[in-house]
């Protein structure tokens, strides 16, 4: 994965920002990383997160990590593993996730409301999904 100078810059402050979802009261990107798994049983759906919460946080956490780590040669150049390079996935889905929920984004249509600027760094991280999904593929 080689990846310019600007675009590092700019992914760089990505797993900082996912540590602090839900650290600010009322965030709405703690919502989105907490569905409930059994909507219509409040009972199951805490005894989910109770056993699987840690455990999904754990797993988050070494994501942010791996993608913190494979940015600091992404300039120069580095070979990604593909655990890597799904962890990155990972991480590229949950800012992208957290940043339409505090842009208010719920429905497609909520995307054509959008900023200008606002767009294009959503739009930014899907495509750099696209490219990840699409060398892991090939």
């Amino acid at each position: 994965m080689t990846l310019p100078a600007g675009l590092v810059d700019f992914l760089e402050d990505v797993p900082t920002a996912l540590d602090l979802v839900g650290k600010a009261e009322d965030d709405p990107a703690a919502d989105r990383f907490r569905v409930p798994i059994y909507p219509d049983d409040g009972e199951a759906n805490e005894e989910y997160w109770r056993w699987m919460g840690t455990e999904l946080d754990e797993s988050r956490a070494a994501d942010r990590s791996a993608f913190a780590t494979v940015l600091e040669s992404a300039e120069e150049g580095v070979v990604v593993s593909l655990g890597e390079a799904n962890g990155i996935l990972r991480v590229l889905v949950e800012i992208r996730l957290a940043l339409a929920a505090r842009l208010g984004v719920e429905v497609e249509e909520d995307y054509a409301d959008l900023d200008h600027t606002d767009a294009v760094v959503l739009d930014t991280l899907a495509e750099l999904q696209l490219l990840l999904l699409q060398a892991i593929g090939s």
